[in-house]
C-alpha cells in the first residue's frame, strides 16, 4: 500500500504499457479544494496533469489518444490531439450527480443518479436518453453502465434495478435481488456480470439474470471484469477470480481495505486500483504491484 498522501479513484488502460490513472491528494482534500491527478503510466515511469474538479470516470481512445474524465456534475475534461478543451452535460447539477461513464460501441455514455444517461456524440454534444424514465420522487439511480452495442445497453443501481436500453427504449428488468448494484461489465462471451452489496454477483443477458450461490460470501462488491476470458470481481479488500460458483483470491499484493475495488482491462492486461493500492496482471495468476507515493501537484 501506498502512505495515503494519494488516494487512487480508477484508471482506463490504452495499451499494457500505457495507462491514466485518476486519484485525490489528501493535502488538497484537507484544504477542501476540488480537484483530480491524472497519473500516466508508461513503461514503469510517471507523470500527470491536474483538473479543477473531483471526478468519477475516466474512459479513454487509443487511436488518435483522448482521455475523458468526468465530474459529478457533469463538467467533462478533455485530452485528445495533445490540447485539453472542456464539455458539460447539462442536467446532473441540477437533477442528481454522475457515478459511471463507458464506451459503448464506440461512444461515450454516462449514466448517474434519478435514471440519468447520456450519449456523446462525435461532434461532443451530450444527449440526454433517460427523460422518459427520470425518477421525480425519492432516490433512485444508476451507479454502473455497459452494453454490447448502442441497440443493447443495461444499467445498474440503486435497489437492485436493472433496466434495458434498445436503442430507443428503456424497459426494466426483472432484477433477482434488491440490494445496490454497483458495476455491469458485458463480457466478450456474451454474458453480462453485474456485482453489488452483500456479494452479490448477478449474471445474464437480455430479459434472463440469475444470482450466483458464492456461500457465505458477504463482502460488498464494486469491480468486475474480464482476462483472457475469466472473470475476475473486488471488494474493496481483495480481486478474485470467479470460478463456477466459488472465488479463488487473486495475489494482487496487499490485502484489507484500501487494496482494491476498480478493476479495468485492455490490451491482455488486468490493473486492480484500490484507494491505497495499484497492481496489474496479464495472466491472472502473477500480479505486479505498482509503487507511487507523489503528492505532487
Amino acid at each position: 500500500m501506498n502512505n495515503g498522501a494519494v488516494t487512487f479513484l480508477e484508471c482506463t488502460v490504452i495499451r499494457r504499457d500505457l495507462v491514466f490513472i485518476t486519484a485525490q491528494i489528501a493535502d488538497l482534500n484537507q484544504q477542501g479544494i476540488g480537484h483530480t491527478k491524472v497519473i500516466r503510466w508508461k513503461n514503469d515511469a510517471f507523470a500527470h496533469f491536474m483538473i479543477d474538479w473531483t471526478t468519477t470516470a475516466i474512459t479513454s481512445f487509443s487511436n488518435p489518444l483522448a482521455l475523458f474524465c468526468m465530474g459529478l456534475d457533469g463538467d467533462i475534461h478533455v485530452f485528445h490531439a495533445g490540447t485539453k478543451s472542456r464539455e458539460v452535460i447539462t442536467g446532473p447539477g441540477v437533477i442528481g450527480p454522475l457515478r459511471d461513464m463507458r464506451v459503448i460501441d464506440g461512444a461515450n455514455y454516462a449514466t448517474g443518479m434519478q435514471r440519468q444517461v447520456y450519449r456523446r456524440s462525435a461532434s461532443g454534444v451530450w444527449q440526454s436518453l433517460s427523460t422518459p424514465i427520470l425518477n421525480k420522487g425519492g432516490i433512485k439511480g444508476f451507479h454502473s453502465i455497459d452494453g454490447y452495442s448502442s441497440n443493447e445497453i443495461y444499467a445498474v443501481g440503486l435497489d437492485g434495478e436493472i433496466w434495458f436500453f434498445n436503442g430507443s427504449q428503456w424497459h426494466p428488468i426483472d432484477s433477482p435481488t434488491s440490494v445496490s448494484l454497483q458495476r455491469i461489465h458485458c463480457c466478450p462471451s456474451g454474458r453480462a456480470y453485474i456485482v453489488g452489496q452483500a456479494g452479490v454477483v448477478i449474471v445474464g443477458r437480455g430479459d434472463q439474470w440469475a444470482t450466483l450461490d458464492l456461500g457465505d460470501f458477504s463482502d460488498d462488491l464494486w469491480g468486475v471484469e474480464t482476462l483472457n476470458g475469466e472473470v475476475f470481481v473486488a471488494s474493496s479488500k481483495a480481486v478474485f477470480k470467479l470460478v463456477d460458483e466459488s472465488l479463488e483470491l487473486a495475489p494482487i499484493g496487499s490485502d484489507g481495505i484500501g487494496s482494491a475495488s476498480f478493476l479495468s482491462a485492455g490490451d491482455g492486461v488486468l490493473w486492480s486500483v484500490g484507494s491505497r493500492h495499484l497492481a496489474f496482471t496479464s495472466d491472472g495468476k502473477y500480479w505486479t504491484p505498482v509503487d507511487y507515493n507523489d503528492a505532487a501537484y
